[in-house]
């Protein structure tokens, strides 16, 4: 990847924090020098902790010279990676504080984008469709003050007062209709980002399968591999799909990866390495403390130092026996 900043998107419970730690433990992997900063820190250096600016437009100007400020002071040869900061920010500022429209947040978050274009900034946002079991999915570990204190910023003023949300349903369609304008305007923006999601097509399977040279089985069984692949997620590059990994897993003692494939053009830019982690981390969300659960795949030929490189270990015949197969036919 060709740049000096690197900012995680999303909405809450998409897995943001651990996105961006994951990126950071890649370059370090790599001896790069790497700036890792989550949200809400003290003396971050493109933002600020306290958002109590009395109106937009002091805001505004406090914010792009911020962006500015770190611009001019960031290290040529360092990796800045970032939580959120670049859309979900402006957008609870915008739309939710003070029930900003579509435009008036795209031409806001545009500033900023047009301010950081000399780190050739990349954006990755995870994109999670399914947004209340999102945020039930974190309910537990955030707690009630959490959940009280973002359903009351949420419907209580902004966007939410604006159309009578209330409660916790109001905040879940705050949301829904944030994603879909935050995913509107980075769309609109010149700025290159990927998405990852669990939404990949047939369409995309099939050209997924001939950019790396496999032969295609029919598309009915491709359409019924993605519907009934455990999990499946998918990293798409300004809308074209550019690799994915597909699971089938009894969330309990075993994960077997059954389909993963990097478009060539990608191959070799960490795009499958963070896809890999990032459903690992997903297979350790559904884990208890102390538990462990197996992961097993077959290597293409060739293939088993990328393999080794995650942490894989090649098992041998007198280790575990033959990996054995039957390919059956009507």
């Amino acid at each position: 990847m060709k740049t000096n900043l690197i900012i995680v998107e999303g909405l809450p419970g998409s897995g943001k924090s651990t996105t961006a730690a994951m990126i950071a433990d890649e370059l370090n992997r790599k001896n790069k020098k790497v700036v890792c900063v989550d949200e809400g820190v003290p003396e971050h250096p493109a933002d600020y902790a306290d958002y109590d600016f009395p109106d937009f437009e002091t805001e505004r100007e406090k914010i792009l010279e911020k962006w500015k400020s770190f611009v001019q002071s960031a290290e040529k040869d360092a990796f800045y990676v970032f939580n959120c900061i670049f859309l979900q920010n402006p957008m609870c500022e915008t739309m939710m504080r003070f029930g900003m429209s579509e435009e008036e947040s795209r031409n806001y978050i545009a500033e900023i984008a047009d301010i950081i274009k000399p780190l050739k900034p990349i954006i990755i946002y995870i994109d999670q469709p399914d947004v209340k079991s999102a945020i039930d999915s974190v309910l537990d570990e955030r707690g009630n003050d959490w959940l009280n204190a973002v359903i009351d910023y949420h419907v209580s003023q902004g966007f939410g007062k604006q159309n009578n949300l209330c409660g916790y349903d109001g905040y879940i369609k705050c949301l829904d209709e944030r994603r879909i304008r935050e995913l509107n305007i980075l769309r609109s923006l010149d700025i290159d980002y990927f998405t990852i999601s669990q939404d990949m097509t047939v369409e995309e399977f099939v050209e997924l399968f001939k950019s790396v040279g496999w032969n295609l089985p029919a598309r009915e069984q491709m359409d019924l591999a993605i519907k009934n692949s455990t999990k499946s997620f998918v990293v798409r590059h300004k809308g074209t799909a550019a690799a994915t990994i597909s699971w089938l897993g009894d969330y309990g003692m075993h994960w077997f990866m059954k389909d993963f494939i990097v478009r060539r053009e990608y191959q070799g830019q960490m795009i499958g390495t963070l896809l890999y982690r990032f459903s690992e981390n997903f297979i350790k969300s559904t884990l208890k403390a102390n538990q462990k659960v197996c992961i097993d795949l077959r290597a293409a030929k060739g293939k088993e130092p990328f393999y080794r490189s995650l942490g894989f270990l090649i098992m041998s015949e007198n280790d575990i026996g033959s990996g054995m197969e039957k390919m059956v036919e009507r």
